[in-house]
């Protein structure tokens, strides 16, 4: 009888170590560091960043490799910090504040007055091969205080060169590819001698 209820024992230990997974990592998207600032004269025109959408494939915690041309693999073990949407949202207006032209300063997206224009992003692919190079593919157009658009939308497909496979290096090399989307469309509000000195 006691060698039985030992045998279970140690069976059920090896199940319950057979089913753990290896611990999970957490990773964050970070803003680059700022660029000489451009000096403010005269009366200021604000701007705001709207909502960053995502594809759906990218709308969830676990870090995506793509590895074919229509195959994605995400990571049980890597994940993101937080939703990718929203760190990517804060990272770019980060990027952005210190790229934009004189006279233009970017305001909170909910502040009481609306801003003068609003800068509506959308993602179409943000991701990393294996090699851990990014992909940043993207859309942008601005908005009056009425949501209507000033202009045509602009594109930009952004590569940025891998630092390295493993996923710490991918979230450093994901956020210089929105540093470049924050030139592209520091550049398209009115240019910015800062953008030039990324």
């Amino acid at each position: 009888m006691r060698y039985r209820a030992l045998t279970a024992l140690m069976l059920a230990g090896i199940v319950s170590a057979c089913g753990s997974s290896p611990p999970s990592h957490y990773y964050q998207l970070s803003a680059q560091p700022d660029p000489p600032a451009v000096q403010q004269l005269g009366p200021m025109r604000t701007v705001a960043l709207g909502e960053v959408k995502l594809p759906g494939a990218l709308d969830r915690p676990q870090i995506a490799r793509q590895v074919g041309p229509n195959q994605l693999e995400y990571s049980e073990s890597d994940r993101w910090a937080g939703p990718l949407d929203e760190m990517a949202r804060r990272v770019l207006a980060e990027d952005l504040r210190p790229l934009l032209p004189s006279g233009m300063a970017l305001v909170a997206g909910d502040s009481s007055a609306p801003a003068d224009r609003t800068v509506a992003v959308e993602v179409s692919r943000f991701d990393a091969d294996k090699t851990g190079r990014v992909t940043l593919q993207a859309s942008w157009e601005t908005l009056d205080k009425n949501a209507k658009p000033t202009g045509a939308p602009r594109g930009a497909d952004i590569v940025e060169p891998a630092s390295g496979s493993d996923a710490a290096a991918i979230a450093a090399t994901m956020s210089r590819a929105l540093a470049k989307l924050a030139d592209n469309i520091a550049t398209g509000l009115g240019g910015s001698a800062a953008a030039a000195l990324r």
